[in-house]
């Protein structure tokens, strides 16, 4: 029997059982056909259709309840299995059901069974589903006859239908809807007019232009008529907060129409509070979803806001004196609090709705608050006051609303600073960090002022009063808004980077409570637990933040405070007192690191102190020692003890033995081995652990590491080296050699370039043993130096893992100078070997392993560097008889080449006779590697004698153009390394920059006039008060050429690292923004690669231009019409786009503004442009993407009420269709957008609220389940899984 056969005659048994008598009969029937159904193998016969659906109808009228519920069930597996005409015979049977009068229990399980049809059926069925469902539900609405629930009922399905189906609903269904609806908005029963509401904003989606403006016209008309009833209006203004939602960019066209009457509605509506309610509601989300149309009423809004957060009629007491509030908060005894707690009694009555009103005008804050970065000023010289007044708030709710207001506002002052700092970074030499624990911090000498400034002013104004304010509160019998007022604490504590200095006071006998209670109730602790917890984090907070002097009066009262923690069961309260511990340790004896003068400011420690650290001391020995402790305080515990030896070693001297013992036990520990690794590379690197308990321990700890070397986990292994090269290197003298030996013998599998985050950090070991060590030099040269050798050869060495190999050839020299042509053997002859195989004399073959020999060369030169001047030169003269050998081929000259011109810039070469020409004659090899390696041979053998050389250089730039442009490369590296050597340029500057401006001007190539650019730019800065001027002063000139040069030229001025010469660039960035209107297209683009680099490496250069500059960067991302020209090629003809290249130059300067200057950027107007960019070319969609992840994460608000207008932009690269003859390029090109798409829509996905952002969430399944799935998955699954790794690396630290 064939497998269409077997589920016919399964069915059919069932259908019978179906209906028989028993109850028990039919429900097994009915799961078991439901089970069939679902199978993915199960096909349903035409024949027996009918009789499916005839039955599972039949039993929606069962006597039993869960007969019924099951046959509901039962319909969604149902509809997927029949044809269309049995599906269309269904839902008219339903429909028939859910109209009938005689059974109301029939036509609530009809109701509810028609949903479920709707929800399960297919997407390509729903059009025609529509066409046929549609008249009939719009009939139950309009008829008289139709009950109150049979019409909540209809409305709910047409709500699910919009849900599901809106796109493919006609337009005139769509029109004869939106009438029906409209129609409901009028019904008399408040719960019809709110279900009407939710389907107008499922339906308000999909609609065009024209239904929209008839909508809105509709409601404008309801809410101007003076004669609508109180609830009528409700309803409007709540439709209108809904359209708010669901199309926010066509209602933000007339939004200045409806804020008006919205709030003389909220003014006007005398006792009617939950109007009040409503019309606040409406005007946060118009303040969320469209904040550009919003900004004219702001301040207004504002204002409403901060009247109606004080609205209490029923509360004797009033707001309008402040005064009279903080004289009552100040003498406030314990009768009066029992008064107040009496009247927030008196709150709960249900007549009350009041607080209702607080509720949504606080919420409206916020909202302005979160959008409205700019008005941070305004915020705390209007808003800021009336929040801390409301901190006394009666109703619970209300109250923690007030608080999280608050912290929002301090939430974005802090955003506000981190965006406006300064590039420029804190020499952090010498400062540690434990797990988190920042040690040994630079001490500062005091930083300069900065544009936040004023706003912490405003807001240190109101923390005496906000102090009291919260105090009261912080007592409350409400759990929530206890841990809300710790959570405000820690946010100002942060912010203020203190403030807390004189009002701690007032907090000690709060944290003294929340840290004491105790209580046997599982919710009630829970909520204790979570107090607890709240109060240790602000108290760590508070410890890091102030100036130890500050708050040593304190120390005393909160030591017992967090002691007391430790007794308590749940384990993550015991963790938080292990760090509130650290903190408190680092503020009982603070030591600064002096970047000047490289030295420790050790202070002395109180000695009224030294019992805290005893007894600190004590509980992390009594923790280390209890077997079952949980692993994440065994792990806090570990890093206290770091933190004390680091601190407080001294003081503990006595006790150093134990403690060193102890570590070194959780060291041999598997669980606990990587976190006291790192603890004791720090311990290492502190200026007061010494003595011979540390000496011993350092003896045992190299042996013990050295062994964790061949683990295969990586993050052990990075944290083992770390830690051997901090020992050796800072108390290497201590360990003996057969420990160097095996050391080294671990070490050299390391020694690779297959992890390059592990190399730098072998090599630097290596280094470490033969600083200590030089007699241990035989060992390196047997363990390391041949795979030393066999790295070189390696195209990946660069960065800190070449630093470390240069710094290591050179210890090398200094231990072993006899044996210095060894290894220049050892380096040069693979390469030399290679080079010189299978290759002819002369050719002009590709120069192969170019990385290779820049890495032999520079090693080469290191090694020569530090050897006597004998065997210097010979290795000079057998590079130069390499250059001047006419057998020699293309790769050993450009390594010969090379090598020269790193030794060139470290040594004087001009004994040797004519080397600046013989490698000149080079100019005219054939490859052009060889070309470019002589060019960077020349300038660095004139670093080494300027006198001599350069004037040479200058004549030939002159009088060789031909040679021109190889000579302006050996100038360029004359001009860069002025500044790491000490060469002087002053008496040949101004010959060179008249040089350079005459060649600037001159019709070149456009490589030259990079070159010249860059030599421009870099000799700038050898004279910034002389130089930057002038090219302020070019920037007018006449010549595009010029122009172009001079911006260029500031591009590389702005790149170096120094910041001497900021003063003189800040007027130059100002002048940028006439650039970004030049009629050049070329100096545009220029200029806007100037300003990604400034926004780059020095935002602070252009914060106070971006005002100003923003705008400008919108406009030049503007598709423009007038560029894109068409360009025959043959028979083809091809659309050239010449402003492609300034929108690409213009996103990727905003993309990098997003990064440090978010708080200067209108986030709105930001993703109108990158929702723009979605549509574009392919470079410029790649960067929409990229920025609309970031934006996600930086300014998730904005983006939520964006993400149904990104469905249709994101959707146009999935749904794109490649022609059948695309070349390869375009089908890679297609696939990386598709791949960008799918990357940037689960970035977005979190965001996705299925009730605000219908659209996106449809949008969204329909991916997870269509042609792309198998991708989206992929996607999906390396993302997880690159946080996983980044999280991972991340605690390294």
């Amino acid at each position: 029997m064939s497998a269409t056969g077997t589920n016919a005659y399964i069915v059919t048994n069932l259908l019978e059982k179906m209906n028989n008598q028993d109850r028990d009969f039919r429900y097994m029937a009915l799961n078991d056909l439901m089970n069939e159904l679902q199978k993915d193998s199960f096909i349903l016969e035409s024949s027996i259709e009918s009789k499916v659906v005839k039955g599972v109808l039949q039993l929606l009228n069962d006597k039993n309840s869960e007969v019924q519920n099951l046959a509901v069930k039962c319909l969604g597996p149902l509809v997927k299995q029949i044809r269309e005409e049995q599906l269309f015979e269904l839902i008219d049977r339903l429909d028939e059901y859910t109209t009938q009068t005689g059974s109301e229990e029939l036509r609530g399980i009809a109701s509810v069974s028609l949903k479920t049809v709707i929800a399960e059926i297919n997407q390509h069925q729903g059009g025609r589903v529509c066409a046929r469902i549609i008249p009939k539900l719009l009939r139950n609405i309009q008829s008289e006859n139709t009950t109150y629930e049979m019409e909540m009922d209809t409305l709910d399905i047409i709500a699910e239908m919009l849900t599901r189906f809106g796109t493919q609903i006609s337009l005139e269904n769509q029109a004869e809807v939106q009438n029906a609806l409209l129609f409901s908005l009028n019904h008399q029963r408040p719960a019809i007019r709110k279900r009407a509401t939710v389907a107008i904003g499922y339906l308000v989606i999909h609609t065009n232009d024209s239904l929209f403006q008839q909508l809105v016209t509709y409601l404008l008309e309801g809410l101007q008529s003076n004669t609508q009833a109180g609830d009528k209006q409700r309803t409007f203004v709540q439709c209108t907060g809904v359209l708010s939602r669901y199309s926010a960019v066509r209602l933000g066209k007339q939004l200045n129409e409806f804020v008006p009457i919205i709030i003389a509605c909220t003014k006007k509506s005398d006792d009617d509070d939950e109007l009040r309610e409503i019309c606040l509601q409406a005007l946060e989300s118009f303040v969320y979803r469209c904040p550009t149309e919003v900004s004219p009423f702001v301040n207004e809004i504002i204002q409403l806001a901060l009247e109606y957060i004080k609205y209490d009629p029923n509360f004797a007491g009033g707001d309008d004196d402040e005064d009279e509030f903080e004289a009552e908060d100040e003498n406030m005894d314990a009768d009066e609090d029992d008064e107040f707690d009496d009247i927030a009694d008196y709150s709960d009555d249900d007549d009350d709705m009041s607080w209702k009103v607080r509720r949504s005008s606080s919420k409206l804050l916020c909202a302005i608050i979160e959008t409205r970065l700019d008005m941070l000023q305004q915020m705390y010289e209007l808003v800021a006051p009336v929040l801390i007044s409301r901190f006394k708030e009666r109703e619970d709710t209300v109250r923690i609303d007030v608080l999280q207001t608050f912290i929002a506002l301090l939430r974005q002052t802090n955003a506000s600073e981190k965006s406006g700092e300064g590039h420029e970074t804190a020499n952090k030499a010498g400062s540690l960090n434990l797990d988190g624990i920042s040690l040994l911090p630079p001490k500062c000498a005091g930083n300069d002022a900065t544009e936040t400034d004023e706003i912490k002013k405003a807001l240190s104004s109101h923390v005496p009063r906000l102090c009291r304010a919260l105090a009261k509160q912080a007592e409350s019998k409400s759990t929530e808004t206890r841990q809300v007022c710790f959570q405000l604490l820690r946010e100002l504590v942060v912010v203020l980077h203190g403030g807390l200095e004189t009002q701690m006071e007032l907090f000690i006998p709060i944290v003294s409570s929340s840290l004491s209670s105790t209580l046997t109730d599982q919710h009630q602790m829970a909520s204790s637990s979570n107090i607890k917890i709240e109060a240790l984090s602000f108290l760590g907070v508070f410890f890091r933040k102030h100036a130890p002097e500050a708050i040593h009066l304190y120390c005393s009262k909160l030591f017992s405070l967090i002691m007391q923690s430790f007794a308590d069961k749940y384990y993550k309260i015991t963790s938080e007192a292990f760090l509130v511990c650290m903190e408190f340790i680092k503020v009982v004896r603070p030591i600064y690191y002096i970047s000047e003068s490289k030295q420790y400011d050790i202070r002395d420690i109180d000695q009224d102190h030294v019992p805290f650290i005893k007894q600190i001391y004590a509980t992390v020995l009594q923790v280390l020692g209890t077997s079952d402790a949980d692993q994440e305080v065994k792990e806090k515990s570990i890093v206290c003890l770091g933190v004390l030896l680091v601190q407080v070693g001294d003081i503990l001297q006595s006790e150093q033995q134990e403690a060193f013992n102890v570590l070194l036990e959780r060291l041999r520990n598997e669980v606990t081995r990587l976190i006291s690794i790192r603890t004791l590379a720090v311990i290492a690197q502190s200026p007061i652990v010494a003595g011979d308990e540390f000496q011993k321990c350092v003896v045992t700890a190299v042996d013990e590491v050295t062994l964790l070397l061949r683990k295969n986990n990586r993050s052990l292994r990075i944290a083992s080296l770390e830690c051997l090269c901090v020992l050796i290197s800072r108390h290497g003298e201590y360990v003996q050699e057969k420990s160097l030996r095996n050391l080294l013998n671990e070490v050299r599998p390391l020694v690779s370039d297959t992890d390059l985050h592990l190399l730098p950090l072998a090599l630097r070991t290596v280094e470490a043993i033969l600083a200590k060590h030089p007699e241990s030099i035989n060992s390196v040269k047997a363990y390391i130096l041949p795979t030393l050798f066999q790295l070189i050869q390696s195209p990946l060495l660069q960065g800190s893992s070449l630093n470390s190999l240069l710094n290591l050839l050179a210890a090398l020299a200094k231990a072993s100078p006899s044996d210095y042509q060894y290894f220049v053997k050892g380096l040069v002859d693979p390469l030399l070997a290679a080079k010189k195989s299978n290759v002819q004399a002369g050719s002009a073959s590709a120069v192969t392993n170019k990385q290779a020999a820049s890495t032999v060369a520079q090693c080469v030169a290191v090694l020569a560097a530090n050897t006597s001047e004998s065997n210097r030169n010979e290795t000079i003269t057998n590079f130069q008889s390499y250059i001047l050998d006419p057998s020699a081929n293309e790769s050993v000259k450009y390594l010969s080449l090379l090598t020269l011109g790193e030794l060139g810039r470290r040594i004087n070469l001009s004994e040797f006779n004519n080397i600046d020409q013989q490698v000149i004659d080079l100019f005219g090899a054939q490859s052009e590697e060889v070309k470019f390696a002589a060019a960077f041979a020349l300038g660095n053998i004139c670093v080494g004698n300027i006198p001599k050389y350069l004037p040479m250089i200058i004549g030939q730039i002159k009088d060789q153009p031909k040679k021109r442009y190889l000579l302006l490369h050996a100038l360029k590296e004359i001009i860069a390394r002025y500044s790491e050597t000490s060469i002087s340029l002053k008496d040949d500057a101004d010959q060179i920059w008249a040089l350079l401006l005459e060649n600037s001007q001159a019709e070149q190539e456009e490589g030259t006039r990079t070159v010249v650019a860059e030599c421009l730019g870099k000799l700038a800065l050898s004279e910034p008060s002389k130089f930057l001027p002038q090219l302020e002063e070019n920037m007018s000139s006449s010549s595009v050429q010029l122009r172009a040069a001079v911006t260029t030229a500031v591009k590389y001025a702005v790149v170096d690292p120094s910041v001497e010469y900021i003063q003189y660039l800040k007027p130059i960035i100002s002048m940028f923004l006439q650039l970004l209107e030049d009629t050049d297209l070329n100096v545009r683009r220029l200029t806007l690669l100037t300003i990604n680099s400034a926004a780059l490496r020095k935002p602070y250069l252009i914060r106070d231009v971006l005002p100003n500059l923003i705008p400008l960067l919108f406009q030049e991302t503007v598709v423009r019409e007038e560029l894109i020209h068409t360009v025959e090629m043959g028979p083809f003809k091809h659309k050239v786009d010449d402003g492609l290249e300034i929108r690409k130059a213009a996103y990727e300067c905003l993309y990098t503004l997003l990064s440090n200057s978010l708080d200067k950027i209108d986030t709105h107007s930001f993703l109108e442009r990158v929702t723009a960019g979605l549509t574009d070319q392919h470079d410029v969609r790649m960067l929409a993407y990229l920025m609309l992840i970031r934006l996600s994460k930086v300014a998730p608000t904005t983006v939520i009420q964006k993400l149904d207008d990104l469905v249709d932009p994101l959707k146009v690269t999935l749904d794109f269709k490649m022609r059948s003859n695309a070349v390869k390029q375009e089908v890679e090109k297609n696939q990386e957008l598709i791949r960008a798409d799918l990357r940037c829509i689960y970035a977005l996905s979190p965001l996705c609220d299925g009730n605000v952002s219908p659209r996106f969430y449809q949008f969204i399944n329909e991916v997870k389940t269509g042609p792309l799935a198998t991708e989206f998955r992929s996607i999906a699954d390396e993302a997880e899984s690159r946080e996983y790794r980044v999280s991972d690396y991340m605690d390294l630290s």
